[in-house]
């Protein structure tokens, strides 16, 4: 039979791990509005009766177990779910940046509530057809020149804007690309605090909780998957397999490229492309060349693709304009100046003469006639790959594909935060701390304490009788 104090020793047990319950069930209570807190709770193991020899040589019923004991504090997390957040969290912001840089294009494109190219366009093909029918009018000449030169301004304003959005869209990418770094650090700072912890046989939960917010956070910016390790850390790769926390990222610029570079352990450099995350929609927006992109370029249609399609516009609609204007003339006439949006303006010579436009015999409109046929006829399709129509018509399509653009994005964004926001909330449901339950289990926690305890008050009256009345017959 198992020794006299063993009933005791049981009782103990019970006493200790309803205290360590009620203890895990306080820590949860507490934090239940903790941002990225696991709820716990502690694992609770029967002790298995053991006293070598001993045991084999005694019926099995004498041996009764030695009471409770709590083999751990675990956490309620799922490794699926938490797989599929990050994933989610991944797709989710690189959908959500690219639409945030096709929205601020669109802010400078869209012709919905201000006058625009489209509508320059419009007003200066109206004022042709004005100065055809008052050819020696300086008047309406004036009014030509007028038009053509708000087209140039607007050309210039456009450009300007889509720099100034370049800027800040790259100063975003390098803030993201920082807090990779800095987020890298911290997770590599966890791993070994969490090692020793795990070496110790110490619980590290809260610290389990601060490496899990970092990783969520690390999803944001790139794709990642996690594996756990034996010894309590975690190994991060991404993309092609690399190891993460052994890389360093930084940007590097090539004309109007950005690549994203990484450094390894060993202190090698190379380019990386990343799947998914914000860093990769940032990319998107600054290198996405669409039709004009050359075999190695981003297909995506951001920034660059707006800017050669507008570089292309103003060189197409200068040099048609300036070579008509020479037909007739002894020498080169020159309506415009400079082969970009950014440059693009009416010349010197224009400037200073509003009749310097009609070239030909004075009263003859046959030089106005041909600018008119020329806004009315389709441009060659170099000037928008795959695409014929008139300079009216390009600069629509333009403005159509940003809005095209924005609203497929808003879509897309719309449905990924969907999806993120379902596994967010069933990881929570899994995760979270439900103040209702909470309770239940304290109270439950209690009663066991209590029944315990009252466990333990009547062993101790047993071994009064035992100790105080064995031998007393008849007192």
């Amino acid at each position: 039979m198992g020794s006299t104090f063993l009933g005791l020793e049981i009782a103990k047990s019970g006493l200790v791990a309803s205290q360590i319950c009620i203890d895990v069930t306080g820590q949860n209570i507490a934090n239940v509005n903790t941002k990225d807190y696991t709820r716990q709770s502690a694992d609770l193991v029967s002790v298995n009766y053991n006293s070598g020899n001993y045991m084999i040589s005694q019926p099995i019923t004498n041996n009764v177990g030695q009471g409770v004991n709590v083999a751990d504090i675990s956490q309620s997390r799922d490794a699926f779910l938490d797989t599929r957040v990050r994933n989610a969290n991944s797709q989710y912001n690189t959908n959500n940046t690219q639409l945030s840089g096709l929205s601020d294009i669109e802010g400078v494109l869209d012709e919905t509530s201000t006058d625009g190219l489209h509508a320059m366009m419009n007003e200066f093909y109206t004022a042709l057809e004005e100065l055809s029918n008052n050819v020696g009018d300086e008047e309406y000449a004036s009014i030509v020149r007028s038009a053509a030169e708000k087209i140039t301004q607007v050309f210039s304003e456009y450009a300007s804007q889509l720099s100034q959005i370049r800027e800040e869209q790259t100063s975003s990418l390098e803030i993201s690309v920082d807090k990779i770094n800095s987020t890298i650090d911290k997770i590599n700072d966890l791993n070994d605090m969490i090692k020793d912890q795990t070496l110790r046989n110490n619980v590290s939960n809260e610290l389990l909780d601060s490496r899990n917010s970092y990783l969520d956070n690390l999803s944001a910016y790139m794709d990642i998957t996690v594996t756990a390790n034996d010894d309590g850390t975690v190994s991060v790769t991404s993309t092609g397999d690399i190891d993460v926390l052994s890389s360093a990222f930084s940007l590097s610029f090539s004309g109007d490229q950005v690549t994203i570079q990484r450094t390894d352990g060993d202190g090698n450099v190379t380019d990386y492309s990343l799947t998914d995350g914000s860093v990769r929609g940032y990319l998107d927006v600054l290198n996405g060349a669409g039709t004009y992109a050359d075999d190695e370029e981003n297909t995506f249609r951001g920034l660059l693709y707006y800017e050669r399609a507008l570089d292309s516009f103003a060189a197409s609609f200068a040099g048609t304009f300036n070579d008509l204007n020479t037909l007739d003339a002894a020498s080169p006439a020159d309506l415009f100046t400079g082969t970009t949006a950014a440059d693009i303006s009416i010349s010197a010579a224009w400037y200073d003469d509003a009749d310097y436009l009609v070239v030909a015999d004075t009263g003859t409109n046959d030089n106005v006639i041909r600018m008119i046929n020329a806004m009315d006829e389709d441009v060659d399709d170099t000037l928008y790959p795959g695409v014929n129509g008139t300079f009216e018509g390009y600069a629509r399509t333009i403005m159509s594909d940003i809005a095209v653009d924005v609203s497929f994005y808003t879509d897309i964004t719309d449905m990924n935060q969907s999806i993120l926001n379902s596994a967010v909330n069933q990881r929570e449901s899994i995760m979270g701390v439900s103040v209702d339950e909470e309770t239940i289990n304290l109270t439950m926690y209690q009663r066991a304490y209590q029944a315990a305890a009252r466990l333990m008050t009547v062993l101790d009256e047993n071994l009064d009788v035992l100790i105080n009345s064995t031998g007393r017959v008849g007192l």
